[in-house]
């Protein structure tokens, strides 16, 4: 089952997302998304379970905080990724979550979810 392996991605540049939703699965995990608006994600969360998220901030049409808001709300953990690095660029509320810099890699990638997902990493299904 992969319910427990869910990870929603909301990624405006469609290379980007498509290599995230590749990465993603080739890991074992369920990708939700990839989702290129903040209201098309809101939208999309549903009630299944997430594990985690991964956050573009910077979009077209705004940003991602909204989404980053509501996951808090339901304590689902993510991570924002941006190429753009400013001290104030996440709000105070949503400050103390990590930032993944674009282009991002894989291995500090795979650590987030690794430290948020201990579970999912250590072990295959069976």
């Amino acid at each position: 089952m992969t319910g427990g392996k869910r990870i929603l991605v909301l990624e405006d540049e469609p290379l980007i997302a498509m290599d995230l939703e590749d990465l993603l699965s080739s890991k074992g995990f369920t990708v939700v998304g990839p989702f290129s608006t903040a209201a098309a994600a809101l939208d999309g969360l549903g009630d299944a379970p997430l594990r985690a998220a991964l956050l573009d901030i910077y979009l077209f049409n705004g940003t991602s905080f909204d989404v980053a808001r509501e996951l808090q709300q339901r304590g689902v953990r993510f991570a924002f990724m941006t190429g753009l690095v400013a001290p104030d660029v996440v709000p105070a509320d949503l400050r103390g979550a990590p930032i993944i810099l674009k282009p991002y890699n894989e291995k500090e990638l795979m650590a987030f979810l690794s430290a948020e997902l201990p579970d999912t990493m250590s072990h295959e299904p069976g």
